[in-house]
């Protein structure tokens, strides 16, 4: 393992960490904080979903918008309210509060225990030609619409590829 890789793993277990113990119940109020600064956005807050349905489900992302939002829905109401999402209104929070406009996810995105990178939550209109994607290692970028079309149709693993092969050495 690189040691560069080391900080962001832990990042993203950590997250991972805060935002399960929430959502089972388990976390003070410092876990609660962490929590809320990491979903105060639609974006923020789907993809710490998706990572945690890939926790409970094999480290597989959701197949279909229905399959994540039956995932969604078998959460009690305090616990989805805890991270900022209204129980009544989980459509609501499949749309980007910048655009307006529904996201776009991929689906079926594999997972690991040891952390991933790759963009899952893509805004479809985005704003002044940029487009706000979300990660699963709880992180957001701004990308013109090549790059963001480009993440979007990669195939697992090869997003991080092509992005790092792209960056100077």
């Amino acid at each position: 393992m690189r040691t560069s890789s080391v900080p962001r793993m832990l990042l993203v277990l950590l997250a991972a960490a805060s935002c399960l113990f929430t959502l089972t119940g388990c976390g003070g109020e410092s876990a609660e904080s962490a929590l809320a600064r990491n979903n105060e956005t639609n974006i923020q807050r789907l993809s710490s979903l998706y990572f945690s349905f890939q926790m409970k489900n094999g480290w597989k992302g959701p197949k279909d918008e229905q399959d994540f939002k039956a995932f969604l829905n078998s959460f009690s109401p305090k616990k989805l309210e805890r991270i900022g999402i209204d129980p009544g209104k989980i459509d609501e929070l499949f749309v980007s509060g910048r655009d307006g406009q529904p996201f776009k996810i991929r689906y079926g995105v594999p997972g690991s225990a040891m952390g991933s990178t790759e963009p899952v939550i893509f805004e479809s209109a985005g704003v002044e030609g940029k487009f706000l994607v979300g990660f699963l290692d709880m992180r957001q970028e701004e990308l013109d619409s090549t790059e963001a079309d480009k993440l979007f149709d990669a195939k697992p693993g090869a997003a991080k590829a092509d992005r790092d092969s792209a960056r100077p050495n």
